[in-house]
């Protein structure tokens, strides 16, 4: 298929969207409708911040997943991955009728196949690497469009429709193996480790979904690759073992990166560092090295994109670390604005700083708590965590104990079930019971007994962190305006 016929493909027909409010599917809505489909969808009736985009789009939803309520004249549907066909009776009655059905990431892959694209992979990270790519190339001459699971705030979508020109971003999930039916020019992979213990019963299956990754890649593509983890690592001497067609570019601050980053130094509001291939010092506020290297691999990838389309790529890649422009790039990352969702402040409210992430693996924990002990070094953090899935809690419960032990209070809400629901209700509560008692917090069974503790926790000079699953920033708000109403 040309890339002009996927517009052909769409244009005129009527386009229903299941998980319509998603973040990457909200985006998708619009795109989809800019290219002449008439886009509608549905989702549940919980309130999400990508409505105001389909709004502003004249895109409608229904807030029901019924069969009965999805209208009769379809010709495709798209549906968010969270929801099958046994979770979800539109995606069921579609299938009986033989409607054009296809996931996010099918679709997705679908459009790989047919435009230049690049992909951002990784354990952890991913999302707000995504984002910085799409933040540092906004002033150059790149025609981006992004696919990830947030937004920056104030970037909005192209006013055009694609085009044979434009290059696509996916943010490239492991999950099922999703990311393996993409067909990419370009991939960053931020991290490697295990997750999704439903589906990768070892670290060893992951890195195997990541090195059949790489294998896909054309070549001459571009692999931008942090190396501060073992399999990431791993994966790293494995492309060059086995892979010395495609241009290898590693970053972290391992030895071994090609593009280190070193003397990191902690400063009021913010952090320091020293890239290995460039003079001077770079800057972040994120208070994070795991969180300055994922701006560095987003420099990495841009320049590469940059230099490509220019024809002005050197044939060496220490020729591209050194260049002018990866310093120009890195240096657009000092004043990225965050992603909505990862380690985002909210507001402050009687001198309390409320901020939502959506950490769901010990890891990312320990990294964003570690962040926002650096931002606020006088300040008591208050956590409100919300586990994301049976498996993974079971999997990683001791990994989950020590990162929450951060926190100078923690209250513990019982395990999301998802739309995976992989738990009955009754062991989803006792996991998180037991979770909270290990990490020496307290556990509340629902929203109203997470605002009831969490009110009286709070002190003015303390963050209150809501953090892992679920629809978290509403939960925030809504405890500060509680603490509102008992100040006055």
């Amino acid at each position: 298929m040309e890339y002009h016929d996927i517009r052909s493909f769409v244009k005129g027909k009527t386009l229903f969207l299941i998980g319509i409010k998603g973040t990457g599917m909200a985006t998708l809505a619009v795109l989809l409708a800019r290219m002449g489909a008439s886009v509608t969808g549905s989702d549940v009736g919980e309130q999400f911040r990508t409505e105001e985009l389909l709004n502003d789009a004249h895109i409608g939803w229904i807030e029901s997943f019924e069969a009965g309520d999805m209208p009769s004249d379809i010709d495709m549907v798209i549906h968010s991955a969270a929801y099958s066909k046994a979770s979800n009776a539109q995606i069921a009655r579609a299938q009986e009728q033989h409607t054009p059905l296809y996931t996010y990431p099918q679709w997705l892959a679908l459009m790989s196949r047919v435009m230049t694209s690049y992909g951002v992979a990784g354990t952890h990270g991913k999302t707000t690497t995504s984002a910085l790519v799409q933040w540092v190339v906004r002033n150059t001459e790149i025609p981006l469009m992004a696919f990830y699971g947030s937004k920056v705030e104030g970037l909005r979508l192209p006013d055009g429709p694609m085009d044979s020109e434009s290059i696509a971003l996916f943010e490239a999930c492991e999950y099922q193996d999703h990311f393996l039916d993409y067909r990419l020019d370009g991939l960053l992979i931020t991290t490697i480790e295990h997750d999704h213990p439903d589906w990768f019963a070892s670290k060893n299956e992951v890195f195997d979904s990541f090195a059949r990754l790489v294998s896909h890649l054309p070549q001459g593509a571009p692999l931008v690759c942090g190396v501060d983890d073992p399999l990431a690592r791993r994966l790293a001497n494995h492309v060059q073992a086995q892979r010395n067609d495609i241009r290898l570019f590693t970053y972290g601050s391992h030895p071994l990166a090609m593009v280190r980053i070193s003397e990191w130094t902690e400063g009021e509001g913010e952090c320091s560092y020293t890239v290995s291939t460039l003079d001077g010092w770079f800057h972040t506020k994120s208070g994070s090295l795991a969180l300055a290297c994922d701006a560095v691999g987003s420099a990495l990838l841009s320049t590469h994109m940059v230099l490509e389309r220019s024809g002005m790529l050197p044939l060496d890649p220490y020729g591209m670390v050194e260049s002018p422009v990866f310093a120009a790039l890195l240096r657009e990352t000092e004043t990225f604005p965050g992603a909505k969702g990862r380690l985002e402040r909210l507001c402050v409210d009687h001198d309390i700083v409320f901020v939502d992430d959506y950490a769901h693996h010990p890891t990312e924990i320990t990294v964003a708590l570690e962040a926002l002990r650096s931002q606020y070094p006088s300040r008591s953090l208050v956590v409100v965590f919300h586990p994301h899935t049976v498996s993974r809690t079971e999997a990683f419960f001791d990994g989950f104990v020590e990162s929450l032990s951060l926190a100078d209070a923690l209250v513990v809400r019982p395990v999301y079930a998802s739309a995976r629901m992989d738990g009955e209700i009754e062991q989803r509560m006792e996991l998180g019971r037991s979770l909270a008692i290990e990490a020496g917090g307290m556990f509340a069974e629902t929203e109203e007994e997470v605002i009831d503790m969490v009110t009286d926790l709070l002190h003015p000079g303390d963050v209150c962190v809501t953090m892992g699953a679920g629809n978290n920033s509403g939960l925030a708000l809504r405890i500060a305006e509680r603490q509102r109403s008992t100040q006055c």
